[in-house]
Order: structure tokens, then C-alpha cells, then sequence
């Protein structure tokens, strides 16, 4: 599979370099040196998610290398920059055996709350507005799913937020766009698809890595020049953006989307409505799936780079929202499979993961 792996591109007009192309490369690059077992399809998928929705939770079993590609990808942008990137521990597992676990519970919830404000006054100074910031919460609980994730995911519909765990402010204030929250969860299986808010505004990515490596090299990957800059100049996150950018890619043709709108009337044939935002949300998914300059990020051919957008954004968008119905019909599933002909392994495997 020819996925991105060089830092020049033949176009009609010669060589050129694309910054977005070089800055996946580099991730891939720097996440296998940092252990990470994965194939560069799942590590692409993680950039490409974060551009629609800045906040995305890295789900899969522990010491499966979710937390070293995080770091991959703050090094990659920032060059590690620890005034950008925060490393926070999402729950306080070390206090299971104390004699106060909800004392030290609410002390470290403070202290990550503290450090995400922190970042956020950063992030909105006018000096900041092209560079990245990251908050990663890691091995967080089922009750961060709700106080960091949920309630930020909820508030993020208005561009604003008020309140951060349990922090209420007397106003609101803005959500800055460079600002990435990440969290991950060591857990074999994920299933709490039934929060519409989570859903609404955080990727759930469940990492399917083999168990990390040690890393064969502890080298300090220089952040691309320029990488951070255009990683958010490339963000579309509004729905007539991204049908501008794919008219002006795929030369918009209906038949481009067929299988998603295909999978929407299979849902509607059994009286599943989806919810309305959805199909826009596939759309901002599939445009952020192509570099600014318009060049594929997961596979040099633009069919096939479709293809494996398609695969994804059914697998972390469109099935997750309907999936307690899926899970009540055998019948329906037996008919999305059909649907999906082999063509969509991803969506095939989540399908599965619900029987």
C-alpha cells in the first residue's frame, strides 16, 4: 500500500513539497521510534481526526503505545515544547490504596483542571493563534468520559465554555481552535456509545496496535518547520467548507459518497434515524482526509485514499451513533455487512464487535 512515506510529490509543474504530507510522514516515523506497532493507516487516522474535532479519546488495551503517539505527535508539531504540550494523569489509579481515595481523586481532577486553564489562556494570547497546544489526559476512568470530555464536547456546539470538571466560571469564554484535548483509555473494549454529547464534539479512535516496543531509537525529532502552522490553516471543521474543498478535489460527484449514503437508507429502511448533524460530520471528516494543497494523507491514489477516509469516518462517525440499535437487529447487521461487500474492513470489525 503506498501510504505517505516521501517529502516530494511529481505534480504537472514538477517537484514540489506538500508541509502537511512531510509532517505524516514524520509521525509515522517518529511513532515507530517511539515503539509504536501500528500500521500507518491507524497513526494517520489520528492526525486526520483531530483536524475536524479537537478533542479525541485513544481507547484499546494498556501498553499498546495510545500514550507514545501522542507524545509522537506533540513532538512532531511542537517539537515537545512542554509550555505547549501537558501530560496530565487523567485518574488518580495511584490512590487506590490510600487511606482517602476521594481526597486524592479531587486533588489531582484540580490540578489537571489548573493546568488545562493554563493552557487555554495560553493558547487564545494573539501571539499563539499558529501554534499547537495539547492537553493529554492519560489511562483516564469512565468518570473523566463525562467531567472532561463529555461537558467540554457539549459546550464546544457555542465555540465557548463555562465549566471544566468542577470549575463553573461567572462567563463564558472561547474554546481556542489550536487547543487539542486528548485522552486515553486502557480499556479492551469501549461502550459507552449512548453519550450523544461525547460523541457530538470527541473522536473515539480505538487503537488496535499490537503491545509497544521498547523504542529502538530515543532520538528527539525536530518538529517540521511550518508543520504546526499548516496543521491548523488544514483544519476544516464546518460543513460548507469541507463541501467546497471536495468539490474542488473529487470534482464533486455523488457516486464519490455512495457507500455512506447507501449505509444512511439500509438505516432508514429499518426506521433508524440518524442524527442530523451526522452526515455533516462525514463530510468535514472525509475533506480534513486531504492536505491543504489537496494531496491524500493515507494513500497517494486519491480513490484509494477515499476509500480508507470512507472505511473510517463509518467506523468512528456514522455506526457508533446507532450502534444500540445495530446491536438489537441481527437482521440489520446481516444487511450492513452486505452493504459493505468486503470493502470497508473497519466497518466490517465494529459491526462484528457489536455481536
Amino acid at each position: 500500500m503506498a501510504v505517505v512515506a516521501q517529502s516530494s510529490l511529481q505534480t504537472q509543474h514538477g517537484l514540489r513539497s506538500d508541509i502537511e504530507r512531510d509532517t505524516v510522514a514524520c509521525l509515522i516515523r517518529t511513532a515507530g521510534e517511539a515503539g509504536v506497532r501500528a500500521d500507518p493507516i491507524s497513526i494517520v487516522n489520528f492526525y486526520v481526526a483531530l483536524k475536524p474535532k479537537p478533542l479525541a479519546i485513544l481507547t484499546g488495551p494498556a501498553q499498546h503505545g495510545k500514550i507514545a503517539l501522542v507524545q509522537s505527535l506533540a513532538q512532531v508539531l511542537t517539537g515537545g515544547d512542554p509550555l505547549q504540550c501537558q501530560m496530565m494523569v487523567g485518574h488518580a489509579w495511584w490512590a487506590e490504596h490510600s487511606g482517602d481515595v476521594a481526597l486524592f481523586t479531587e486533588a489531582q481532577t484540580r490540578l489537571n483542571t489548573d493546568k488545562i486553564f493554563a493552557l487555554i489562556e495560553e493558547a487564545l494570547q494573539p501571539e499563539n493563534v499558529s501554534r499547537v497546544f495539547i492537553a493529554y489526559l492519560t489511562r483516564i476512568s469512565p468518570a473523566e468520559l463525562t467531567d472532561s470530555f463529555s461537558e467540554v464536547a457539549s459546550q464546544l456546539r457555542h465555540g465557548q465554555i463555562m465549566r471544566l470538571s468542577s470549575i463553573h466560571l461567572t462567563e463564558p469564554i472561547p474554546y481556542p481552535p489550536n487547543l487539542f484535548l486528548i485522552g486515553t483509555m486502557d480499556t479492551a473494549r469501549f461502550d459507552t456509545w449512548s453519550d450523544s454529547d461525547l460523541l457530538s464534539g470527541t473522536t473515539i479512535i480505538q487503537w488496535s496496535a499490537v503491545e509497544a516496543g521498547p523504542a529502538p531509537h530515543r532520538s528527539q525529532t525536530a518538529a517540521i518547520p511550518g508543520g504546526e502552522s499548516e496543521f491548523l490553516r488544514s483544519c476544516i471543521r464546518s460543513e460548507q467548507a469541507a463541501y467546497l474543498k471536495l468539490q474542488r478535489i473529487l470534482g464533486w460527484r455523488s457516486q464519490a459518497i455512495w457507500p455512506l449514503l447507501q449505509i444512511g437508507d439500509l438505516l432508514k429502511k429499518h426506521a433508524v434515524q440518524l442524527p442530523g448533524a451526522v452526515m455533516g460530520e462525514a463530510m468535514v471528516y472525509l475533506a480534513n482526509a486531504w492536505s491543504k494543497e489537496g494531496d491524500s494523507l493515507f494513500d497517494q491514489a486519491p480513490s484509494r485514499n477515499l476509500a480508507i477516509a470512507l472505511d473510517l469516518v463509518m467506523t468512528q462517525t456514522l455506526l457508533p451513533r446507532v450502534c444500540g440499535v445495530i446491536r438489537n437487529s441481527a437482521a440489520l447487521r446481516r444487511q450492513l455487512r452486505g452493504a459493505l461487500n468486503g470493502q470497508f474492513p473497519r466497518a466490517v470489525a465494529f459491526l462484528e464487535s457489536l455481536d
